[in-house]
């Protein structure tokens, strides 16, 4: 029962979400380790092109300019080592930046510790960069910090928020399932590459991680269940030359909706009783 409150939840609110890849697998979800391994991987590449900006990714070595910056926070850690500043292992962790990825050498496979890692990380990312772009609007900002806040796309913010987020949702079911202390890795049995203690709930949180990876959402739209609709555009797609791409969008919006509109109708009849029963307190 409990499964069947949670899927009426995630019906509550519809959300279409219209991304730009420059490749494409065509490949549906391996199973749920396999997908483990690939998020872990993706986040980690992805972390690897933004650190460049901030220090020298084959010594481990942050630039002069980036310590100071670093110094000034407290939360996150930096995957670069501070190069004449005191060294503080819960703050500077340049192993992060291993040859293996993640999953696949047995001495690097995914773990939860993989992610509380990338988590970190990310978070340090996230604020170097706001520290960066603020610091090259001062006055007389050093030339270097300029070049650094140039190569800042303000589009990858919210990537790294993303990763965050997605980053505590895995580590939270990898712990609530008892899955933590397992060593994700390639070619590992199929029984534990399936994850079978693994809810539908959970599943749902595996896939949209999966299937969202590190592509920047150029427009999205979501539908609450009582009517009230917002829809995003990524500043810049709103032009006439991106008319394509927001027909597109809208014609993913009305096929979204029908079939969610669908599966509340199904629901309800299903269940014998109004949605908004199913998705109260449940005692």
């Amino acid at each position: 029962m409990s499964q069947f409150v949670d899927l009426a939840r995630n019906l509550l609110t519809l959300e279409v979400n219209t991304v730009l890849k420059s490749g494409m697998s065509a490949e549906k979800m391996p199973l749920a380790g396999d997908a483990l391994i690939d998020i872990a991987q993706d986040y980690y590449l992805f972390l690897c092109d933004q650190i460049g900006v901030f220090g020298d990714r084959d010594k481990r070595r942050l630039y002069p300019w980036a310590v100071e910056l670093s110094e000034s926070f407290q939360w996150g850690m930096a995957p670069l080592a501070a190069e004449g500043a005191v060294e503080k292992p819960d703050r500077y962790s340049p192993a992060f930046l291993a040859q293996d990825l993640p999953g696949n050498d047995p001495a690097r496979g995914t773990t939860v510790q993989t992610f509380a890692a990338i988590r970190e990380v990310a978070s340090w990312l996230r604020q170097m960069q706001d520290l960066t772009r603020g610091a090259a609007l001062e006055p007389g900002a050093d030339p270097a910090i300029l070049s650094a806040a140039a190569l800042i796309q303000p589009e990858d913010f919210p990537v790294l928020m993303r990763i965050q987020r997605n980053s505590d949702q895995i580590n939270d079911i990898l712990r609530r399932r008892s899955l933590d202390h397992i060593t994700y890795l390639r070619h590992m049995d199929d029984e534990v590459r399936r994850m079978p203690d693994l809810k539908t709930a959970d599943i749902v949180i595996v896939r949209k991680a999966w299937d969202m990876g590190t592509e920047v959402i150029v427009m999205q739209s979501t539908i609450q269940i009582d009517g009230d609709v917002v829809t995003r555009i990524l500043r810049g797609r709103e032009t006439p030359a991106n008319d394509t791409l927001i027909g597109v969008h809208k014609n993913a919006v009305d096929v979204s909706f029908r079939y969610w509109s669908f599966m509340v109708d199904a629901l309800g009849r299903f269940a014998g009783k109004a949605v908004n029963t199913l998705v109260g307190d449940t005692g």
